[in-house]
């Protein structure tokens, strides 16, 4: 499974949960594996990670709670330079529940700080979080950040092994045409071709997609990370694209939350565009451009959901008028145009 789920076998997690984050942390009871893999893979972009010494830091007047976090001064392309924070320790041990608010409100202002000081020597635009997994308390925290550096770039270990992954074929591709996976198959397989998938918008317009990944992690559920059916992109404009499908098998209530499935990981998409660019593409890729809006496209096969699929996209726009929003009704394998 894509960012798998699974347990992470780290043995910390009980010693947090007795001891709290910041005690395990400045004890060494946490494992930084997490964060290697993260350093290896930036660099294997093409970025250059240079480890703050606690001289750096004392010369700062950065002590106490952030310092013992693991702070690099990241540089290689210009666009991309910033200060990088690490957050060792397993999935368990970055949960609200062991990591805790009161420890991050402490955290905030050093780590705004410390970027200012950084970036009296050099303009440095950008502020990675690294780390295994982080749950949405945990970013609401950093996502005011957003309106005081140019740009908050999550990495976790789930995005890193999406853009690893091998584009093996989807599992179930030779499913009954009844099958949703069937479907999702057939278009990843067109995607990956060099022309793309071409779906028409209008008699004269189109858009073609091009593949990324399939099953792809975005935001946390109740239990575990929602998925996206494809994570495509746009041929020509090189914006990113949700793509969110539903089988013929698909029920009434399926059907009706294929909208609001497909904005919430649109939104997802939106928020986190510079990091997946990173992830996929690198600071010099151009299969993605990061300042392009994240479009939205919806398949099915339900006639019955067009009208009011019409007048909820109609209602998303009047709030942003920049929102692009497609669906299309999947017919023989392949998309034909119905807006």
């Amino acid at each position: 499974m894509l960012g798998g789920d699974f347990a992470d076998k780290d043995c910390s997690s009980y010693k947090v949960k007795k001891e709290g984050y910041h005690r395990a942390l400045k004890d060494g009871k946490l494992s930084y594996s997490s964060i290697k893999n993260l350093i290896v893979f930036m660099e294997s972009k093409g970025m250059i990670l240079e480890e703050l010494t606690k001289d750096t830091l004392r010369r700062l007047k950065i002590t106490g709670y952030l310092g013992k976090l693991k702070l690099y001064k990241c540089r290689g392309n210009r666009s991309w330079k910033g200060l990088v924070v690490g957050f060792p320790g397993a999935i368990q041990d970055l949960t609200p529940e062991y990591i805790g608010t009161p420890y991050l409100r402490k955290i905030l202002y050093p780590i705004l700080d410390l970027y200012i000081n950084l970036n009296k020597g050099e303009n440095l635009p950008c502020l990675y979080i690294l780390g295994r997994r982080f749950n949405e308390v945990f970013l609401r925290k950093f996502r005011f950040l957003n309106t005081l550096i140019p740009h908050v770039i999550i990495l976790s270990e789930d995005l890193i092994k999406s853009a690893k992954r091998k584009k093996h074929e989807v599992q179930n591709s030779q499913s009954s045409p009844r099958k949703e996976q069937y479907y999702q198959s057939m278009l990843c397989e067109v995607m990956r071709t060099r022309e793309g998938l071409k779906i028409y918008t209008t008699k004269n317009k189109h858009l073609n997609i091009g593949y990324l990944s399939h099953e792809f992690s975005t935001v946390q559920g109740t239990k575990r990370r929602e998925r996206l059916d494809i994570l495509g992109y746009e041929l020509d404009d090189h914006s990113l694209i949700a793509f969110e499908i539903k089988g013929p098998e698909a029920n009434k209530v399926e059907m009706e939350n294929l909208f609001f499935q497909g904005m919430e990981h649109r939104d997802w998409l939106e928020e986190n565009k510079m990091a997946i660019k990173f992830a996929f593409d690198g600071p010099r890729g151009q299969r993605i451009h990061a300042r392009k809006r994240v479009k939205l496209v919806l398949g099915f096969f339900d006639d019955s959901v067009i009208e009011r699929f019409d007048k909820l996209r109609a209602q998303a726009i009047r709030k942003d008028r920049y929102l692009e929003i497609y669906y299309v009704k999947l017919n023989e394998f392949a998309p034909i145009q119905i807006h």
